[in-house]
């Protein structure tokens, strides 16, 4: 029931998270350093390692793109992904930040070369 709240996306969707970086006292900061890595919830899968967020802001946009969010087991009607960042800022200071969301699963959503789902119009037969 827990994750009912959770923002819910359907597979194969480019998903913007937009991180804001605080310190203790909630004030925006700058970080000097920041990663960010993504993982299936339930088989712990890594979907992307940690990475490097560049360039550093105290607020930045982090794109997870369709390629990234696919369905790991295709019997699941949904998976939760976990969205973990870590920074360092002022002098020596370090913190870390958790979010997750819903990814539905599609049934039948698979890898195209295009967006276009339309069948051939040609009419005659291949050769």
């Amino acid at each position: 029931m827990a994750n009912e709240c959770l923002d819910s996306y359907n597979e194969r969707a480019t998903v913007v998270l937009v991180v804001t970086f605080t310190d203790d006292d909630g004030a925006l900061v700058t970080p000097t350093a920041a990663t960010y890595r993504v993982d299936d919830e339930a088989s712990r899968t890594s979907i992307v390692p940690v990475t490097a967020i560049s360039p550093l802001d105290d607020t930045v946009e982090l794109k997870i793109t369709s390629d990234q969010n696919y369905i790991v087991r295709p019997r699941n009607k949904q998976e939760i992904r976990t969205v973990t960042v870590e920074f360092d800022y002022g002098s020596g200071d370090h913190a870390t930040g958790v979010y997750k969301y819903k990814l539905v699963n599609l049934y039948g959503v698979v890898d195209v070369a295009s967006a276009s789902v339309s069948p051939s119009a040609s009419a005659s037969p291949s050769a």
